[in-house]
């Protein structure tokens, strides 16, 4: 009785531990406090609305911060990656790409200056890729038609969705796809959409009958443009 009552305890024990090792808001904001950002109201008010909508997590939002506390760049160069995920979390776009690239280029060593050219552009991408799915109906709490499916559509969904589009066309244009080849470049975001099991066929259906190859085109030649590929 006594052993269970030992394992009873040390299980709560151990529960309690682990909700309490869990990172809060305030926690990433302390840590934006220890960085040195100039603006931390911004950065409060923009990753307060990210944590509202669950585009980003706490523990996510700290290691992020924790590692540009490692960085010798200048505070300007790490407070910049951080307030360009901040306004794409005020513009209600999806941050996993540039997060990711965040970690990805603080990992390589690639300069701080490089890195936040990367995501800015990377952001335009996004708000591109989401103004044009929004012009067809794919928006977050709308229901689409599609024969005789009705999809109510999440943020997850949505967010995804975004994000895997605008994937697909940076890493067309990154890779010298061909600009003027319209349906190779659609053909590449419907493969990634159609890969991606989180996202309902239904839905990339119903995207690849309403977005034609020449608005897919165009928004790669506008990430053509700023990367300044030919």
């Amino acid at each position: 009785m006594k052993r269970l009552v030992s394992l009873l305890v040390l299980s709560i024990c151990v529960s309690w531990i682990g909700v309490e090792a869990q990172p809060t808001p305030e926690d990433v904001y302390k840590c934006f406090v220890e960085l040195g950002v100039s603006d931390l109201q911004t950065l409060q008010t923009a990753f307060a609305k990210g944590f509202a909508d669950k585009r980003i997590t706490p523990d996510t939002a700290l290691k992020l911060c924790q590692r540009l506390k490692q960085s010798a760049a200048p505070i300007s160069l790490r407070e910049g990656v951080l307030q360009i995920i901040g306004r794409a979390l005020l513009e209600e776009l999806p941050v996993t790409m540039l997060v990711d690239k965040a970690f990805e280029g603080l990992t390589k060593g690639i300069p701080l200056d490089v890195i936040n050219d990367d995501l800015l552009e990377r952001k335009t991408t996004l708000g591109e890729v989401k103004t044009l799915l929004a012009s067809k109906g794919v928006t977050i709490g709308l229901t689409i038609r599609f024969g005789a499916v009705t999809l109510t559509l999440t943020l997850e969904v949505v967010d995804t969705t975004i994000t895997e589009a605008a994937g697909a066309l940076e890493d067309y244009v990154r890779g010298g796809g061909k600009l003027d080849d319209a349906n190779a470049i659609k053909s590449a975001v419907q493969l990634r959409l159609s890969r991606n099991p989180f996202i309902p066929q239904t839905l990339t259906s119903y995207i690849d009958q309403t977005v034609s190859a020449a608005e897919w085109a165009q928004i790669a030649q506008n990430i053509a443009k700023r990367l300044k590929k030919p």
